[in-house]
């Protein structure tokens, strides 16, 4: 029997918010299960691991982010920006301009750990612009568009000199940054290791080959580093106490390309509730060699 129009929609609507909220929810959770996904294997139940160094309660990442911005008043139409934030709080400087010339600005964040698919933060600070100051407040958010890029937005009030009084203006920011984990734990102080690390022996520089498949190890955990660093820098104020268990289901390699399935399940705990929240699956990370090392070209899960 065929649903009703109506009933249809509501159902891929809730599948669409379903995958939303498991791959922002549990970032971290499946993100981890590629640490152990190190040599081969012929699939069967997952072995039980232990938790990954550098994603735990004791943990405080801090991220770096670089980036540009659009906006109003009219001080704020184009600029450059820059922030650190450790776990929940932050600062953040921007300089730019408009019509009426050069503006710097300075911010104090402080991220809530409000368990929703995306980092929230409230933001207060002061833009120099003129011989002018203009305090303003902001709620913010950033929205990761993947490879530790995010897209940028905030909303609020600043309090604009006009001759001898202040006027109330509508403030508005979006752009887009880069986000740079600092550190994802001690043990673990380079999470963002060089591609290079996939490759054959000998380093960055090797003379071209045959697909190496030995090398598929060291592309695989050097997407581990990079997704859990991603992560970290994504939901890091929101999440914390990682656990998982894994295996590696299949390894395909075909020429120059190369697919591993892993299954996974996991769990973070959210911050503000203490609620533990589960999920389990399969994911798939493609390779291609490039002549020197398997480059990632494709993730799915």
């Amino acid at each position: 029997m065929t649903p009703p129009r109506g009933g249809a929609a509501r159902a891929a609507g809730a599948a669409r918010a379903g995958r939303v909220a498991r791959a922002a929810l549990l970032a971290l959770a499946w993100a981890a299960s590629w640490a152990s996904a190190q040599g081969p294997s012929t699939g069967g139940a997952p072995a039980a691991e232990p938790e990954i160094a550098g994603v735990g309660p004791d943990t405080v990442p801090a991220v770096a982010s670089f980036g540009v911005q659009f906006g109003f008043p009219a001080y704020r139409t184009a600029g450059v920006s820059a922030g650190l934030q450790a776990r929940f709080v932050g600062v953040a400087v921007h300089a730019g301009g408009g019509p009426g010339g050069v503006a710097f600005g300075l911010e104090a964040r402080a991220y809530p750990p409000v368990p929703v698919p995306l980092p929230l933060y409230l933001a207060g600070g002061v833009d120099l612009y003129a011989g002018r100051t203009a305090p303003y407040v902001a709620l913010g958010a950033h929205l990761p568009i993947g490879g530790g890029w995010r897209l940028d937005v905030a909303a609020g009030v600043a309090w604009t000199p006009l001759l001898d009084e202040v006027q109330i203006a509508p403030l508005v920011a979006v752009g887009t940054s880069y986000a740079v984990p600092l550190e994802l734990s001690a043990a673990d102080a380079a999470p963002t290791a060089p591609a290079a690390v996939a490759g054959r022996a000998g380093g960055p520089a090797c003379d071209p080959g045959p697909p190496d498949p030995s090398a598929l190890d060291a592309a695989l955990a050097a997407t581990v580093r990079r997704f859990v660093a991603d992560a970290v820098a994504a939901y890091g104020s929101v999440y914390r106490d990682l656990s998982y268990r894994t295996s590696v289901a299949s390894r395909r390699l075909e020429g120059d390309r190369a697919t591993l399935t892993v299954r996974y399940a996991g769990s973070v705990v959210e911050i503000l509730t203490g609620r533990r929240v589960e999920a389990s699956g399969e994911a798939e990370v493609d390779f291609r060699w490039d002549g020197c090392r398997w480059r990632r070209s494709g993730l799915r899960y």
